[in-house]
């Protein structure tokens, strides 16, 4: 049985993606907590311990610091973990292991989409750049596959506590205190379980290259909030839509849609919709009831 390593498998997709995958080989998951192997990927020495003890097979590395805000603000710890563990992975594994990195929509600036896999990229700060930087050392490893998401929503690991795009919409939708919530930047909602099905695709396939995964329906914070209120009956008069993008040190795409025709053509259909998602989410928070 071959063996798979899951950087990242405390978090809101490693998690998933280490359910999955668990009748395709043994999974180890590795993270800094709530994981089989409790490893500081930022710690050179800890990663060439971990590879020479678990010999894998296959390496998904989801693990990476994603709020663009603290990258921006932190961009040596930023490397730390957006870059280098990629670099000693993609060196340090043997030809035979199969190297997976889950990468962004944050490659591209917003500008032109659809963004198909082999459209220029031009981040706009430094998670991005720092996502690109992981892409390059990646592919120029022979063999290896990159899997660009946008924004996930999910059922978030117990241990994280209550965060998550659709629970603070409804948070905002349930409290009635007014508020701006942004109706410029355009999102793709992708659910995690869809996520974790396409990489598992890939794998049974053994694709390489770029590969883009995303939710099929884009819209902003703003009518995605709408669109939740209406699932659970309330009303919205107290959101009033902001045209303007609110101010952050780390800078957005506007629109980063990226095209799914190329994992479309190899067979792949799972894209479930935001509504079906949202209502699967807010009922296993005990908000919605069917």
């Amino acid at each position: 049985m071959k063996t798979i390593l899951i950087t990242g498998a405390g978090g809101f997709l490693g998690g998933v993606l280490a359910q999955k995958l668990t009748s395709a080989g043994h999974v180890v998951g590795t993270g800094r907590q709530h994981a089989d192997r409790r490893v500081d990927l930022r710690d050179p020495e800890a990663l060439r311990r971990l590879l020479a003890e678990t010999t894998p097979d296959v390496v998904i590395h989801t693990a990476a610091y994603r709020d663009p805000d603290f990258c921006e603000e932190h961009p040596e710890e930023t490397r730390r973990l957006n870059v280098e563990p990629v670099r000693l992975l993609a060196s340090g594994l043997p030809p035979s292991a199969f190297f997976v990195l889950i990468s962004t929509d944050y490659v591209f600036d917003g500008a032109a989409p659809p963004y198909r896999e082999n459209s220029p990229r031009h981040p706009l700060g430094l998670y991005g750049r720092s996502k690109m930087e992981a892409e390059d050392l990646a592919l120029a490893r022979p063999g290896a596959l990159v899997v660009r998401i946008p924004l996930l929503i999910g059922v978030e690991p117990a241990h994280r506590g209550p965060s998550g795009f659709i629970l603070q919409m409804a948070r905002q939708i349930l409290d009635g205190q007014p508020a701006d919530v942004d109706d410029v930047l355009v999102r793709f909602p992708t659910w995690t379980e869809d996520v974790a099905e396409a990489v598992a695709f890939l794998l049974e396939k053994r694709a390489v290259g770029v590969f883009h995964m995303s939710g099929a329906r884009g819209a902003t914070r703003y009518a995605w909030t709408v669109e939740t209120a209406r699932l659970l009956g309330r009303a919205t008069d107290h959101l009033k839509p902001l045209k303007i993008p609110f101010p952050r040190p780390a800078r957005r795409p506007l629109n980063a849609e990226l095209a799914t025709g190329k994992l479309r053509q190899l067979g792949f259909d799972r894209f479930t919709d935001f509504a079906e998602v949202a209502r699967r989410i807010l009922s296993a928070l005990g908000i919605f009831q069917q």
